[in-house]
């Protein structure tokens, strides 16, 4: 591995001084922090319950270590180019964009890396401070910093992106053995995921055992894992059809991506307990049931555990999701302190980019593919045909969306000042309106089928301004002039 001196500040390394003064420390703090006390009192040891059961056990340094580590996992995110396939510890990337990489696919295979921190050991983390080109003496000092009796430690802030840069020759070499057959490969941390659109699964990546049903790995697969200094966990080894669930970092990934429904059922039975029987008491059932494992943690408040599998379902579902949104309304009846979140959220809903505003004659020959490309480019449209249901108050809807949309698309048209309509000029007296009180242009008008003399009788004080027209241009040539006067603001 190697870095551009120019951007790589571990180049320019030398000293234990350099380093010191790389982190904002002195040498003397810094000789104190790895030699003037004893490795085992520099960190806390304690366990965790995994997800599958078991324990996990992670050593957290202590705070003035931590605040040293914290410096220089910053500096090694400046000069760490994470691979696409990489979602985890990665900013912007995470379980859901992992799931999405692999959702409606024949199969999916999952592959555990076992003791997946312990396995970097300190020579590979001082090899890799050696290939960003820092000294020997350098980068001796910066792998002590961030290793624990010899090996990566879960729970330092250093290791996440150590590990990451770690397997960039392993990410390059997965990514290419899944393309030489047709798969798609991504890690989160530990987790492998390979998976395959159409055909055979590969046996050269791994295939089920006829005897037991067990997933056992391919040589080519197993010799790149073990090569790379790593070791496949036989137990955490799946690989799946369509016709089973599919997970993924703990998603569903058959038809697109979800929670499992354990999650949502224990999620609805924690919210029926607290509005039964109250705070205390769902509490204590939570914490008997569910944390067994971790008997002498002190466990979170069961408010917090609540609220924060909410987020997680609305992070995974989306804000709109019927389920997110039903159990929101269970739970503001236990906990009336979530009425502003549920209010916050309800307002969200509401805003749109775009408002508009046609004659429904236009629907066919225009407007309704307008809006759907609209939509596929990421502007969120109110058009009535989707934001209008049956039994719905059609002026209340429409004042909603007009109070709650950023630009006014109007499509002019001979339809739209005809003698009977008289929504669209309601629409359109709303939106000028709107221009008068904040002074800003939010009308983008569009002709359609319409002359400069015709509009001008009906509208003058908008015939003048630059409009988009068909004829002239293309519905993508509308959407594309469309998306970038939104962009702007």
């Amino acid at each position: 591995m190697s870095a551009d001196d120019s951007i790589n500040p571990f180049a320019s390394l030398s000293t234990r001084a350099d380093v010191a003064t790389f982190l904002a420390t002195s040498v003397k703090q810094l000789s104190l922090l790895l030699q003037g006390r004893a490795e085992r009192q520099r960190y806390t040891q304690f366990t965790i319950p995994k997800r599958r059961g078991g324990t996990r056990s992670i050593h957290a340094p202590r705070q003035d270590l931590k605040i040293l580590q914290l410096k220089l996992a910053k500096k090694l995110n400046l000069v760490y180019r994470p691979r696409n396939v990489v979602f985890g510890f990665v900013e912007d990337r995470g379980i859901v964009e992992n799931a999405e990489r692999h959702i409606a696919c024949r199969y999916v295979l999952n592959v555990d890396l076992k003791d997946f921190f312990p396995s970097i050991n300190f020579g590979r983390v001082l090899g890799l401070f050696l290939a960003l080109k820092a000294s020997k003496t350098a980068a001796t000092v910066l792998a002590q910093i961030c290793c624990h009796e010899g090996k990566l430690p879960q729970g330092a802030p250093t290791s996440p992106v150590i590990s990451n840069m770690i397997c960039l020759k392993l990410d390059r070499m997965l990514s290419d053995l899944a393309k030489d057959y047709h798969c798609k490969y991504s890690r989160y941390a530990d987790d492998l995921t390979f998976s395959l659109k159409r055909g055979t699964f590969p046996p050269e990546i791994a295939h089920i055992d006829e005897t037991d049903g067990r997933a056992i790995l391919g040589k080519k697969l197993r010799d790149i894992i073990e090569g790379n200094g790593f070791t496949p966990h036989s137990d955490k080894t799946w690989l799946f059809s369509r016709l089973h669930r599919q997970m993924v970092t703990g998603l569903v990934v058959n038809s697109k991506k979800n929670v499992p429904r354990q999650f949502v059922r224990q999620l609805r039975a924690m919210i029926h307990a607290w509005e039964v029987f109250g705070l205390e008491k769902a509490q204590a059932e939570y914490h008997a049931k569910y944390r067994k494992g971790a008997p002498n943690q002190n466990p979170p408040p069961f408010d917090s555990v609540v609220r924060g599998k909410m987020e997680f379902l609305k992070m995974v579902k989306g804000i709109e999701d019927g389920v997110y949104r039903n159990l929101q309304r269970r739970l503001v009846k236990a906990d009336e302190s979530y009425f502003s979140v549920m209010e916050k959220e309800n307002n969200l809903m509401k805003k749109r980019d775009v408002f508009i505003s046609h004659a429904s004659e236009d629907k066919k020959t225009l407007v309704k593919e307008l809006a759907d490309k609209l939509i596929a480019a990421g502007i969120t449209v109110w058009y009535d045909e989707y934001e209008v249901k049956l039994g719905d108050d059609l002026l209340h809807k429409i004042d909603e969306g007009l109070v709650h949309s950023q630009f006014g698309v109007i499509v002019f048209s001979p339809f739209y000042f005809a003698a009977k309509k008289t929504w669209t000029l309601r629409e359109y007296s709303a939106l000028v309106a709107g221009e008068d009180v904040d002074k800003a242009k939010r009308i983008i008008p569009v002709w359609h089928n319409i002359t400069r003399e015709e509009l001008y009788k009906k509208s003058p004080i908008i015939v003048n301004r630059l409009a988009l027209r068909t004829g002239h241009d293309s519905i993508d040539e509308m959407v594309e002039k469309i998306v970038v006067r939104v962009r702007q603001g």
